[in-house]
């Protein structure tokens, strides 16, 4: 009896590691470095990274969970792709946006009616590749993607600041402070 478990449990152990033909068997071949290889390869580093906006699938949302839109998936012009020559921290971010109106039926589950209207959505113009990233910034700066940057939160207080005379904006502290009267002697 001992046998025959001890050759069921290898049998099944055999079979484990046999490929599962629902996924794709990767081909570790090694091939010789062709100029079509590697045309193809380039071809295909190009079409990935951040330059123009490329077409993606969008999921629309709403809110609320008793309303339905159709459609409730878009293609959209988005900022992806590559930025490795950018730095290991750098990603693909939009540096132009504008607002898109999407004609939408909204259907209410509680009253059973039907609603056309617009959804608003971000539409990617250019992108850029960014290098700053959100853990830079120190207080009291916060990360503005569009910029790439860290930024004083506060911009009516540095407008108002640079208005008066006898006040002057200091960036790094994101405050207003009183310009130092010199005198000379």
């Amino acid at each position: 009896m001992a046998r025959i478990l001890l050759l069921f449990v290898f049998v099944v152990a055999v079979n484990g590691y046999r490929h599962n033909p629902k996924f794709p068997k990767v081909d570790d071949k090694k091939v010789a470095c062709t100029s079509a290889l590697e045309q193809l390869r380039h071809e295909l580093i190009n079409k990935s990274r951040c330059g123009e906006p490329k077409e993606v699938f969008q999921e629309l949302k709403l809110s609320n969970s008793f309303l339905q839109i159709n459609p409730s998936w878009v293609w959209v012009k988005r900022c992806v792709g590559l930025c490795d020559n950018e730095g290991q921290d750098s990603r693909c971010v939009p540096s132009k946006t504008r607002i898109e109106a999407i004609p939408v039926r909204i259907f209410d589950l509680t009253t059973k009616k039907d609603t056309c209207t617009t959804f608003n959505l971000e539409v990617h113009e250019s992108c850029s590749c960014c290098t700053s990233s959100s853990t830079d910034c120190r207080a009291p700066k916060v990360y503005d993607p569009r910029k790439c940057s860290c930024q004083c939160p506060n911009k009516e207080e540095r407008r108002n600041c640079l208005k008066k005379r006898n006040m002057k904006w200091i960036r790094s502290k994101c405050i207003c402070e009183t310009k130092e009267k010199r005198t000379f002697w």
